[in-house]
């Protein structure tokens, strides 16, 4: 190496950036050290140190081969094994390991930094400080959990790794729509989305409020939502307007969460859909308003019983019903053009929206499906939702909140039928 490799700007902006990932990662444990009152081996110097060494290791590689690599790597397991030894013998007690771990982490960060994964790298390195920051929470979660949570999710998440490698990226139906592989990882994506609101739930707990409610179980499953809550109207009729506040706002997330799964599956889709949904978005933000006006904490909308998203049955039935669905709306255009196509809408946004906006979506995006076309089939199913929405409160809940959803998710049904009619005749 001459002098010209030294003035070389590459290398120091990698050791910088080895720096600031391991003072990201420091800078959390620090914090949580001060917090606690509780000294631990390693802090935001140290970090900062120990991922700088890496970086240096990494850059050696190429004139001393992997050596002085794995004798810092070494080290710093010994360092670690001392300091875990040491705690036990000092408070009596076996501690957990996570500064130690991270300690690690922040040595292979900062030598992945030196390779083409530097990137990757600043990535994980905020990965990591964010998950040594959600300890509470993901505590939190935990004692929440009940045996059937973790069962159903860690079986899931073995499905969703192991099967969907294994089956055929191919369609297997006469009519070239059905695609195993691609309906799984649909599935997967939907039903991780309804899982991140159920996990919101359990962090939130029976302290969560009304409106709070309402967001997650719109984000869970608004008609699960609709019919707990309807149900419960009827014990506490005096809640009613809590209630259809609530129910008018799991109907009113369905509408993002609709948009969040275009934005996947066929975004050209969403400038269409655009003022549809805007419409929609507003009225129903303005009736939870006025619904909110005056209203109180409601202890019994705590209860809402929805259960955990990421069933394998319920993704099983799921998958099925959207490749159902798929080969419907394209049997229906087949032989019943544009109009076939809306009144499969009409049907299936009766018991849900997500099958047919993953239908027309794809089959849009595939070319198969007139984009102004597949557009009004969403909009269409997103207003017989609500609607279905409106019929379950009817024979389920309580005179009082009957009274209060016919004029405020009524308006947001025809406020979107409104916009179906634009949309069918533009």
């Amino acid at each position: 190496m001459d002098f010209s490799d030294f003035l070389n700007i590459e290398p120091w902006w990698r050791f910088a950036v080895a720096l600031l990932n391991g003072a990201l990662i420091g800078l959390e444990r620090e914090f949580m050290q001060q917090r606690r009152d509780n000294p631990d081996f390693a802090g935001i110097r140290t970090f900062s140190l120990v991922s700088l060494l890496g970086a240096v290791t990494g850059f050696l590689v190429a004139e001393f081969g992997i050596g002085p690599l794995l004798v810092a790597l070494g080290g710093l397991i010994l360092l670690g094994v001392s300091s875990y030894i040491g705690d036990f013998i000092t408070t009596g007690q076996i501690g957990g390991i996570t500064t130690e771990v991270s300690v690690l982490l922040a040595y292979v960060l900062g030598v992945l930094v030196m390779t083409d994964w530097a990137q990757v790298a600043v990535a994980l390195a905020v990965i990591v400080s964010l998950l040594l920051a959600l300890k509470d929470p993901l505590h939190g979660i935990a004692r929440r959990m009940s045996t059937q949570d973790l069962r159903t999710t860690l079986e899931f998440a073995l499905v969703a790794a192991v099967v969907l490698p294994i089956l055929p990226n191919e369609t297997i139906d006469p009519w070239g729509v059905v695609n195993p592989s691609q309906i799984w990882l649909l599935v997967v994506f939907v039903s991780g989305i309804g899982f991140g609101g159920y996990v919101l739930m359990k962090i939130v707990g029976t302290e969560r409020g009304i409106s709070i409610t309402g967001v997650l179980g719109g984000i869970v499953s608004s008609t699960a939502t609709t019919l707990s809550l309807s149900t419960q109207s009827k014990l506490n009729p005096a809640l009613s307007r809590q209630f259809a506040q609530a129910i008018v706002l799991a109907s009113t997330v369905m509408i993002p969460r609709v948009a969040i799964i275009l934005i996947v599956v066929n975004a050209a889709l969403l400038p269409i859909i655009a003022l549809p949904f805007a419409a929609m978005l507003l009225t129903g933000i303005i009736t939870v308003l006025f619904l909110r006006s005056g209203a109180r904490h409601v202890d019994g909308a705590d209860d809402v019983d929805v259960e955990n998203p990421l069933k394998i049955s319920t993704a099983v039935v799921f998958g099925l019903v959207f490749a159902v669905v798929l080969v419907i709306v394209t049997l229906a255009q087949e032989y019943l053009g544009n109009a076939g196509v809306y009144i499969a809408a009409m049907l299936t946004g009766l018991t849900g929206v997500d099958p047919i906006t993953l239908s027309v979506g794809r089959l849009a995006d595939q070319g198969a499906l007139a984009a102004t076309v597949a557009a009004s089939a969403i909009v269409i199913a997103t207003v017989m939702n609500t609607a279905a929405k409106v019929g379950i409160v009817m024979m389920v809940g309580s005179s009082e909140l009957r009274r209060q959803i016919i004029w405020s998710l009524g308006a947001v049904v025809l406020v979107g039928a409104a916009a179906v009619g634009v949309l069918l005749l533009a």
